[in-house]
């Protein structure tokens, strides 16, 4: 009796039973038993590990802190001093609009508003002096705040003339040159910050009661192979999008070490259960049994022994399963196993070929 891959042991049983054991070992019943040949990585071993499972998510990490900095009113614009890319503090000046339509009308409103206070001290005088009345008190008071208020509007937009950044981020547009008119709301820069990211996904009406702020979220990030990101939810919509009636979850994402940028595209899922070093297999080594009991392949001296198991969550993400009661720490079991496989039978190990390739350089 020839040995045979592991793909081909349901044509090699059914051959054996045609031809009624010619070589290899029999079973209790006298039945020929075709040896199983496998290679290592037709096996896995019985590990510990975080198996969990939830609500697969994709979407778009944005910054956190967005803003779209435009023109405070209609003029030249004067300088430019930061440009695409560039980290600005709180504060920092950006840029300077020119002043001289703005500035004249901030010096006259505060010229009013010194001839207002002036106005109600001298009324002030009078009515002690009984040559005013109280009223024309009152009136001078009301035409300096009314100054006042004036003054600080014209001020208000003098200042605006110098164009700051509003925290600490990075310029990620700069939309005109020094030199170029901006009208009123044009606009001049985009700041953000990346320190914080906000992960946008949408998930069905059925997994809303299971979603809570603060469940956590893991998250693999396209362009960056093999790095998971961790997160955590921070507000779930309480409202459905009439389009795809699905609901709004939100996900806060810490970006300190910086590997994050805006609007890259992730996936994942939001954890809902957690079964922390749990024994765990590949979620293809185990397979309905008779009357659809779970079933795995342990290969232990030699020969393949059926073993009936319980099993727990699934983790689809990583494709590996729970394993409650069945097997042990360590023990072999076939990753993926094929049809035809008896108990007892004999199993043969070879080297894999790439094993036997570099073996033989």
């Amino acid at each position: 009796m020839h040995t045979r891959p592991m793909k081909r042991v349901l044509a090699a049983v059914l051959l054996a039973a045609l031809l009624g054991g010619c070589g290899g070992k029999k079973d209790a019943a006298g039945t020929a038993q075709d040896t199983v040949m496998l290679t290592a990585s037709d096996l896995a071993v019985v590990a510990r590990a975080d198996v969990e499972t939830g609500v697969p998510v994709q979407g778009t990490l944005k910054p956190l802190s967005d803003v779209t900095i435009i023109a405070p009113f209609g003029d030249v614009i004067e300088e430019m001093l930061v440009r695409e890319g560039q980290a600005v503090q709180h504060g920092q000046v950006l840029a300077r609009m020119r002043t001289t339509s703005v500035a004249p009308a901030a010096a006259g409103a505060e010229a009013q508003r010194r001839v207002a206070a002036a106005d109600l001290q001298r009324m002030r005088n009078l009515f002690q002096e009984g040559a005013v009345s109280e009223r024309d008190v009152e009136n001078a008071e009301a035409q300096l705040k009314a100054a006042e208020a004036g003054a600080a509007a014209a001020q208000k937009h003098l200042d605006e003339s110098t164009v700051r950044a509003p925290f600490s981020g990075v310029v990620a547009g700069r939309f005109l040159q020094a030199g170029d008119r901006a009208g009123d709301g044009d606009r001049l820069f985009r700041v953000v910050n990346t320190d914080r990211l906000e992960f946008t996904a949408s998930v069905t009406t059925e997994a809303l009661a299971r979603l809570r702020p603060g469940a956590p979220v893991e998250l693999t990030v396209s362009g960056l192979a093999g790095h998971r990101v961790a997160g955590r939810i921070s507000r779930v919509n309480a409202t459905v999008d009439e389009a795809t009636r699905q609901v709004k979850v939100y996900v806060l994402v810490p970006n300190r070490a910086g590997r994050l940028a805006g609007d890259m595209f992730a996936s994942g899922r939001i954890v809902l259960e957690r079964a922390a070093g749990a024994l765990a297999v590949p979620a293809g080594s185990v397979k309905p049994g008779a009357g659809g009991t779970p079933q795995a392949w342990v290969v232990a001296n030699g020969k393949l022994s059926r073993r009936a198991v319980t099993v727990g969550l699934r983790d689809e993400l990583r494709d590996v399963v729970e394993v409650k009661s069945g097997l042990r720490e360590g023990e072999k079991v076939v990753a993926s196993p094929a049809e035809g496989l008896v108990d007892g039978q004999p199993v043969q190990l070879q080297r894999d070929a790439a094993t036997a390739d570099s073996g033989k350089r």
